[in-house]
């Protein structure tokens, strides 16, 4: 698709997929859109999908289609260039206005997933298309309230895949997990896992009356480890939570952003661990948890998953340790048997006399 040009006659998705799984997640396409095309994108796990069926009918075939390993499915009608400064906002702006969908008057919200290293932060472009986009086509932007319009903006590094859709046309779909667990013992995700054993490899021990504050919590797989461990689990998530999840009786579901809900979490009091699973640019992460980190008491843990947005996976460690030593201490990183792309932090915050085990201590 070239850039700015309109999807008309091919539709397009973005589809998420476990990395390393991408070729099983073509032959379950494949079976539901027979001659539909795919182009890796900038991270692995991620899917560009054209077929020549339309856009609606695609959509629910794959619906439909019984998948084990494709996670989201996106519809993008044209494609931008993203620099790394802010300066590309407007072009996005304009190239999402001319996909003609939004009305005036009509509200629509803009979300975006970044993959890749830029200047500005994902909300910074959320809020600048969006006061672009209701300026140029009359919409009402708004941020968190059910909208008219879904505005999906899908990052790879310098290009931008956009579009315009109903919100019930952002597909998400239940991953099959291929492991045998014994009846009762199947994991929501494999992030239970990780957080089993950072707490583990960590020497992490939680207090049983303590609270928690878990950040990028959906679909719940942390919550639900630390609502066992903690009296009061407090997910901050926009979206939805396993109802499964959602149904423990000490688990409070914020459906927000982390960073918008600084003031409100401050009315809480302290919490005693702070853990983040969020799917974000490491350093961007590490910004955010030292916002946060006045809500921990002194000497509580923080555990963070450090994601690897581009193949520069030193750096990313470095960068967000450099952040983040700003407010805590004794940080470490490990990567743990349930990471896949990525490692994980944890670290103490700071103005404690004690510090976690050393590396290598038992």
């Amino acid at each position: 698709m070239p850039v700015g040009e309109s999807a008309q006659e091919t539709a397009q998705f973005v589809v998420t997929v476990p990395a390393g799984l991408e070729g099983e997640a073509r032959r379950e396409l494949r079976q539901a859109l027979p001659g539909c095309q795919f182009q890796p994108l900038f991270l692995k796990g991620n899917l560009l999908v054209s077929t020549e069926a339309p856009e609606e009918e695609a959509l629910g075939r794959i619906a439909a289609a019984d998948t084990s390993v494709v996670a989201s499915v996106a519809p993008v009608q044209r494609r931008a260039p993203i620099s790394a400064g802010s300066d590309s906002f407007a072009g996005v702006a304009g190239i999402l206005a001319e996909i003609d969908r939004i009305r005036p008057g009509e509200t629509f919200v803009v979300r975006c997933r970044r993959r890749g290293r830029h200047d500005w932060h994902t909300r910074d472009l959320e809020r600048s298309v969006a006061a672009m986009l209701a300026e140029e086509t009359g919409g009402v932007g708004e941020y968190e309230t059910e909208t008219d319009w879904h505005v999906t903006v899908q990052v790879f590094q310098d290009i931008a895949y956009v579009g315009v859709n109903r919100p019930d046309r952002m597909l998400r779909k239940e991953l099959q997990k291929q492991r045998k667990y014994a009846p009762g013992e199947r994991p929501l995700n494999r992030a239970q896992w990780k957080l089993k054993e950072a707490l583990q490899a960590f020497g992490i021990e939680l207090p049983a009356d303590g609270r928690a504050l878990d950040l990028g919590s959906a679909p719940g797989g942390w919550a639900a480890v630390l609502a066992g461990l903690v009296k009061e689990v407090v997910a901050v998530d926009p979206a939805e939570l396993d109802p499964g999840v959602a149904a423990l009786p000490n688990i409070r579901h914020l459906k927000n952003r982390a960073e918008a809900l600084l003031e409100e979490l401050e009315q809480w009091g302290c919490f005693d661990v702070l853990t983040s699973d969020m799917n974000r640019d490491p350093a961007e992460v590490a910004g955010i948890l030292c916002q946060l980190a006045r809500l921990l008491r002194p000497s509580a843990p923080a555990i963070m998953t450090v994601k690897y947005t581009t193949p520069s996976r030193r750096r990313h460690e470095r960068e967000a340790k450099g952040l983040l030593s700003r407010e805590f201490e004794a940080i470490q990183v490990r990567r743990l048997p349930h990471n896949a792309r990525e490692t994980t932090m944890a670290m103490r915050r700071k103005g404690s006399s004690d510090r976690l085990p050393e590396e290598g201590a038992k």
